[in-house]
């Protein structure tokens, strides 16, 4: 399917929708988006992924790295409204754990930030 991606600012928070397959040839829009948006100065990122029908292994590691990236500038990411393709990629490398995903983008955006 064809990958999409759309962001918008809700709450202070940049929300970046994804759809179709991340994978090794859309991985890297992501990576752009994110790397944008960090070095424009934006902390609070959510990723919507709920339009997401297929995530390969390079895509998870856009994503990992999104994480490392945000945090690196004290900032937070959460993930939301995740698909099932990637609800079992969580689970499958438990990093669920540590990115726990939240149901929809409005309980990500509600959820008190930590600090």
């Amino acid at each position: 399917m064809l990958f999409h991606l759309h962001t918008s600012e809700q709450d202070g928070w940049s929300v970046v929708a994804v759809g179709g397959d991340l994978d090794l040839t859309s991985s890297p829009r992501l990576r752009k988006e994110i790397v944008a948006l960090v070095s424009w100065g934006t902390t609070r990122v959510v990723l919507d992924l709920g339009g997401i029908e297929f995530c390969d292994s390079v895509g998870l590691g856009v994503i990992v790295a999104a994480v490392k990236r945000v945090r690196s500038h004290d900032g937070e990411l959460r993930v939301a409204n995740c698909s099932d393709p990637v609800l079992r990629l969580f689970d499958l490398t438990r990093l669920d754990r540590a990115l726990p995903p939240y149901p929809d983008v409005a309980t990500a955006l509600a959820d008190p930030v930590e600090g």
